[in-house]
């Protein structure tokens, strides 16, 4: 049997393209245009370019509905840091829910969604690519009804961070004045959550054993604590830091495989997890809480270079700073 191809003009394959994506049937030209200015697509994602990066955020269309963001590369290491089917700084309510893509300009895009009687929590999300390799992320959420679980003192936050295949899988942060380097052996394994050394542990949050939801294995928290609200990882020359504000309310957490697969031989994808803890005297109901983090994606220099640049983001955005006793 033989077939014959022909090849669309172009902009009929443009007009096919645009159909297809948003989920209409192909019509003449001019009934397309009039589909398509009364009913514009859905917007899925959102490429954000600034100086030497480029990231894709994305609503919760793709599989696993795992909304954030689904690529972020740099102009010195064209490879995706995260994983390709998942996301990173995904979490935080919009995890498994249908946020809505709003683009704001060529740098700037935002994921909402309203609060509704099954998940009545408000949630904005604004991110902004800044040159030359900087991402901002401004996530505002306000519950309409209390969401303060039984058995819990505290209203939890968790965010998951799913890489794409790092020659080292540790996390690099500051802990009694010296630089630490890890990741747990194991999924779910001791040292898993880390806790801040600026808290007092008679303040930090206490999750019953008996809970259905152990949230990050609390209970399997690492002896080390660290002195400041940021961490790094490292991809090829490449480094990946995260910078935080609220630090009284900032844990982190890891998994060496909980990103999956890796590309490299006898090797996993991590998960550089975090979480925000909101004390129950802290929390109300109908108030506004944002949570801030800058991401920034760069050549790694040496360990003095992502100080400065967590002192430069700290000074830039206003964000809250430990002074360690």
């Amino acid at each position: 049997m033989k077939f014959k191809f022909t090849l669309l003009p172009v902009f009929s394959l443009i007009v096919l393209i645009s159909a297809i994506s948003c989920g209409q049937a192909p019509q003449s030209r001019q009934e397309d245009s009039a589909v398509a200015a009364q009913e514009p697509c859905i917007r899925h994602c959102q490429l954000l370019r600034a100086g030497e990066i480029e990231v894709i955020v994305g609503d919760g269309s793709r599989a696993r509905n795992h909304p954030g963001i689904w690529m972020l590369t740099s102009e010195h290491r064209p490879f995706n840091v995260f994983h390709n089917r998942s996301a990173a700084m995904l979490g935080g309510g919009l995890r498994g829910r249908n946020p809505v893509l709003e683009k704001i300009d060529e740098s700037t895009c935002v994921l909402k969604k309203e609060a509704t009687e099954r998940d009545p929590s408000q949630i904005r999300v604004v991110f902004r690519a800044v040159a030359p390799y900087y991402l901002d992320y401004e996530h505002t959420v306000k519950d309409t009804e209390n969401r303060i679980p039984e058995l819990l003192d505290f209203r939890s936050f968790g965010w998951a961070n799913y890489t794409n295949s790092p020659e080292d899988p540790r996390i690099h942060f500051l802990s009694s004045s010296e630089w630490f380097r890890w990741t747990p052996e194991k999924h779910g394994g001791p040292g898993t959550q880390i806790a801040p050394g600026y808290v007092p542990d008679e303040e930090l949050e206490v999750w019953p054993e008996n809970h259905p939801d152990p949230s990050f294995w609390w209970y399997k928290r690492h002896e080390r604590r660290f002195d400041q609200p940021f961490y790094y990882g490292r991809f090829g020359q490449m480094v990946l830091i995260w910078v935080y504000d609220n630090p009284r309310w900032l844990r982190f957490h890891l998994s060496p495989e909980g990103g999956g697969r890796s590309i490299l031989p006898g090797k996993t994808s991590t998960a550089w997890d975090f979480e925000y803890i909101i004390p129950e005297k802290d929390y109300e109901v109908g108030r506004e809480y944002t949570f801030r983090v800058r991401l920034i994606y760069k050549k790694y220099v040496d360990d003095e270079d992502v100080l400065r640049e967590v002192r430069k983001a700290q000074d830039e955005l206003g964000f809250e700073k430990v002074v360690m006793k």
